[in-house]
């Protein structure tokens, strides 16, 4: 009978194989589970997401029953938690605008981090993920020069507004919410450019009545 002889050299190199197998096989599970749990997240959040904009549409949003608890006013602000609605059906963008900026809420909506409640006066700044399943602003980069934005208010007033500048900013550049607008309702957007550490901004002005 033949007899297979093992070196010190292979039972080491045995042994070697053996851990990495071991060690790949977990990194796998990990990967996986940790898959699974992000694409869990973004569900619950998307499924939130989605009752706060079917809550936008229905009155019982701001009234005073206890059960509606989206009228509980923030330390940080004044205003109701969800000042408005931001749509871009060209990129099929439906989201409510958050009054205030966290990394919370970051994580549910889009975010107003300066300016004016929607549809006023002033420069409004919304900020909003760029999300790799292109949720929230992960599509402004399809947006083109003369793009209409429908921006809702609180009051059920709607105006559409038109992209006339997008452009690439530092992280530390804030020029972009001054709210110097010579009267005009201007609504920026800005979010991460994924692959540098800078921003991406959209800035749209009030469509004027009677442009095409």
């Amino acid at each position: 009978m033949n007899q297979i002889l093992y070196t010190q050299k292979d039972i080491k190199n045995i042994k070697k194989f053996f851990y990495l197998y071991i060690s790949s096989i977990m990194i796998v599970i990990f990967l996986l589970f940790f898959s699974c749990y992000y694409f869990l997240e973004l569900k619950n959040k998307h499924n939130l997401n989605n009752n706060l904009v079917q809550s936008f549409f229905v009155t019982k949003l701001y009234s005073d029953k206890d059960e509606y608890n989206f009228q509980v006013l923030d330390d940080f602000t004044r205003y109701p938690l969800v000042i408005g609605l931001l749509k871009i059906d060209k990129i099929g963008l439906n989201y409510p605008i958050l009054s205030y900026s966290s990394d919370e809420l970051l994580k549910i909506s889009i975010c107003r981090f300066a300016g004016p409640l929607p549809n006023q006066v002033g420069n409004l700044c919304i900020g909003g993920h760029n999300n790799i399943d292109n949720t929230f602003f992960g599509k402004l980069n399809q947006l083109s020069i003369g793009d209409k934005i429908d921006v809702y208010d609180l009051y059920g007033n709607h105006l559409t507004y038109t992209l006339f500048n997008k452009k690439e900013i530092l992280n530390t550049d804030f020029s972009c919410t001054n709210q110097e607008t010579d009267g005009k309702r201007i609504i920026t957007l800005v979010t991460c450019n994924t692959l540098k550490d800078t921003r991406m901004v959209y800035i749209a002005q009030e469509k004027q009545k009677g442009a095409i």
